[in-house]
């Protein structure tokens, strides 16, 4: 799921061959539509859906791109501003996708790219992820623990957010989402982590507070390392070639 998770479409023109949805939710051409064959297309939409209506795949620009979804139903995100790609299950949810980004502004630049995969009624548990911040760069594959409670009340919230009125009122209903998930499991630490990170070559554990214990390294120098390391953050043990 994006961040974090996600807008009800409006009719694409183009896409009566992929049973595109009009605003108020009715399908089209979703049973037996005829075969077409299209040289190019330009959309700013495509929506793939099965035969009752559900939305099984959402291709999308920036403004187009949906919200969160739980039992096919749509929840505005409070934050997310870029186009891509979102997958859902039989039971319209939402569970996972694919997202890129960039952007040059005052002589800095960012960028990021992930493919994401989310734990049934939750968030994000296992991703391909990369990003940078004016060439200091990190990709690599990281997977989550994630909580056995639904994430459908703070889809709830992120609606309320998304359409709050002020600022201020938007950020006491994102502190209200993050109280919320502290108490019902926390908000989901990274366990694994096998990437690059600046110059180093990386494979990190985590315990289930998020806090590393061991790292497996080999850094811009070439040499290879294996750390230990307490609750504390403190390395225990270190050992080198």
């Amino acid at each position: 799921m994006f961040r974090p998770g996600w807008k009800l479409p409006l009719a694409l023109g183009v896409a009566v061959g992929v049973g595109a949805l009009l605003p108020g939710g009715w399908a089209i051409a979703t049973s037996g539509p005829p075969d077409a064959s299209f040289g190019t297309i330009n959309a700013a939409r495509i929506n793939i859906v099965e035969p009752n209506g559900k939305y099984r795949l959402v291709i999308a620009n920036t403004p187009r791109f949906p919200g969160l979804f739980m039992g096919g139903k749509e929840y505005k995100h409070h934050n997310r501003k870029q186009g891509g790609m979102l997958f859902f299950n039989d039971e319209g949810d939402e569970v996972g996708g694919m997202g890129f980004g960039s952007r040059s502004a005052d002589g800095h630049q960012s960028a990021s790219a992930s493919i994401l995969f989310d734990q049934y009624k939750q968030d994000q548990t296992v991703g391909m992820v990369y990003s940078e911040t004016d060439k200091n760069r990190t990709a690599g594959l990281r997977v989550w623990d994630r909580p056995d409670a639904s994430i459908q009340p703070l889809m709830e919230m992120s609606d309320r957010a998304a359409r709050a009125a002020s600022d201020a009122e938007k950020d006491r209903i994102r502190a209200e989402m993050l109280a919320h998930a502290k108490a019902n499991g926390g908000v989901g630490e990274e366990r694994f982590f096998a990437g690059k990170q600046l110059d180093d070559a990386i494979v990190r554990l985590a315990d289930k507070q998020g806090r590393p214990r061991l790292v497996m390294k080999v850094g811009a120098d070439g040499q290879p390392m294996i750390e230990f390391l307490g609750e504390d953050g403190k390395v225990v043990k270190r050992i080198t070639q």
